[in-house]
């Protein structure tokens, strides 16, 4: 298989990647954060997210 169709396949991946990981944080958003925000602790959960965002961004 040519380099370029190799280096197709694994931009290809990259981008599914990428898109799995913005379900996956909409995801947390919807459901995660809003139930740390209204039962456990607001400070905490914020932080964790913004964690959690951190790591994501660094993914790209």
């Amino acid at each position: 298989m040519p380099c370029k169709d190799v280096l197709a396949q694994v931009n290809a991946a990259k981008t599914a990647l990428q898109k799995c990981g913005q379900v996956v944080l909409e995801g947390h958003i919807k459901h995660c954060l809003r139930n740390g925000i209204e039962h456990v602790d607001a400070n905490e959960t914020t932080a964790k997210f913004t964690k959690a965002v951190e790591r994501f961004a660094n993914m790209g």
